[in-house]
């Protein structure tokens, strides 16, 4: 019993509440009139426009290049015109955006694949870089950042992340269903670019028996590719945890998986990965679902990147309710929206509309002392004392207590009996703690 208490430790158990998509087909969505690119949909330096007001573009058109080591290009989704170059409302507030007008062609670049005997490792890395590739699983770190670890961080072990552990999303389990095969292709090209691998494990929580099923079969000629069921419970799809329940290994404070000899991708950013060097596809279009009580009928869309999230709403029937928040993500690590003007950009896994009553987290009281916050926390920390000391304005203690280490999971906010908003207060501590630096 106390074995099975610890292994408690560090999750919750939230409703996962993927019924209504779990089951739906990708479907392509509709493309609208206009979209928004931010110049910062990864993480990173925003990325530097290559096109000006007026310039004509196709699918695959670079608008926006790396500017930087972390950072990654934009490619346009559509083909047409850059209408202007300003400011819109994005997931992150106002930033930076180019506009472009659909001329409804869907014009394309020539996309030009690589031909597996040309495949070494430097061709792969560049074409990854090219097609301006980031983490699809939300984090959107520059996935060719992540292929090319320090000098010295030897890579044996790859986990590919289908964990998809947020409550409403179900993007990357429809993604492992339908394109299995396409994912397993992109593994075998991540395997080149690490010479002293010895095993891939995809790890997949045991609520996706489908999706667990098409990988072993897609994977079952490869000796050294494993795919494990994990037990479904949150935050599950955590880097960190992830590689110390595949591995035993434990990623130091402040260090990169690397350091344990581990790379870790998501399953819909190794797709991507097999498409870009294969087929010369730039990053442009991702699944989104589109879920949550208000919405009339829920879908899993294909979706181009630019695309304002009213009118995905709108090809899914708009609500049947006036929804209490709109989030991009799940209600654990969702970002709320300030209208449905925001675009989908490449980190987009889940548009999820809650009700008033969900919504609602009630009145916050005093701190009981609990310390049930530090028993869920996936990475060990002090939730409560970080909080108190953002409120307090004493953000280097905030520093010293390891804020910037919080994953954003939002198990502490959920678990919490006085409803204090500690994810909220932990954002608004890494943000000062940023801009101090």
């Amino acid at each position: 019993m106390i074995q099975l208490i610890k292994k408690q430790l560090g999750f919750i158990h939230p409703d996962d509440k993927k019924e209504r998509t779990e089951s739906l087909c990708i479907v392509e969505g509709k493309v609208p009139s206009v979209l928004v690119f931010p110049l910062s949909m990864h993480i990173g330096a925003p990325a530097e426009p290559v096109k000006k007001i007026g310039d004509k573009v196709k699918i695959g058109t670079v608008l926006a290049k790396a500017s930087g080591k972390i950072s990654a290009a934009i490619h346009s989704s559509v083909s047409g015109e850059v209408l202007a170059i300003e400011k819109r409302q994005t997931v992150k507030g106002l930033a930076e955006c180019i506009i472009v007008k659909n001329d409804l062609k869907d014009e394309k670049e020539v996309f030009t694949g690589k031909a597996d005997k040309e495949l070494t490792r430097e061709l792969i890395l560049n074409a990854i870089q090219e097609a301006g590739i980031v983490g699809m699983g939300g984090a959107t770190f520059p996935t060719v950042v992540k292929l090319d670890p320090p000098p010295g961080d030897t890579i044996d072990t790859i986990i590919i992340n289908g964990a998809e552990c947020e409550p409403y999303s179900t993007s990357d389990h429809r993604v492992m269903v339908e394109y299995s095969d396409e994912i397993i292709k992109g593994i075998q090209l991540t395997r080149r670019l690490f010479p002293q691998l010895k095993r891939i494990v995809i790890g997949i929580e045991d609520n996706k028996p489908d999706a667990i099923k098409a990988l072993q079969l897609a994977s079952k000629e490869y000796s050294d590719l494993s795919v494990q069921s994990l037990r479904t419970m949150y935050p599950r799809g955590s880097e960190k945890n992830l590689i110390q329940d595949i591995t035993g290994r434990e990623v130091p404070t402040g260090g990169l998986p690397s350091a344990v000899h581990c790379v870790v991708m998501n399953t819909s950013t190794v797709r991507a990965i097999y498409r870009a060097v294969t087929l010369g596809e730039p990053l442009y279009q991702r699944v989104v679902s589109i879920s949550g009580t208000p919405i009339v009928e829920p879908k899993n869309l294909l979706v181009r990147i630019g695309t304002p999230v009213d009118f995905l709403i709108e090809q899914c029937g708009g609500f049947n309710m006036p929804p209490g928040k709109l989030l991009s993500g799940g209600p654990m690590m969702g970002k709320t929206l300030v209208d449905g003007s925001v675009p989908i950009t490449k980190g987009t896994t889940t548009i999820n509309a809650l009700t008033f009553e969900e919504a609602h987290v009630g009145n916050t009281s005093d701190c009981i002392m609990c310390s049930e916050c530090l028993n869920v926390c996936p990475v060990n920390l002090q939730p409560i004392l970080i909080s108190e000391a953002f409120e307090r304005g004493e953000i280097e203690k905030a520093n010293k207590l390891g804020a910037m280490d919080c994953i954003e999971c939002g198990s502490c906010s959920y678990i919490c009996p006085s409803k204090i908003p500690l994810l909220e207060n932990i954002r608004g501590a890494k943000a000062a703690i940023k801009a101090k630096k």
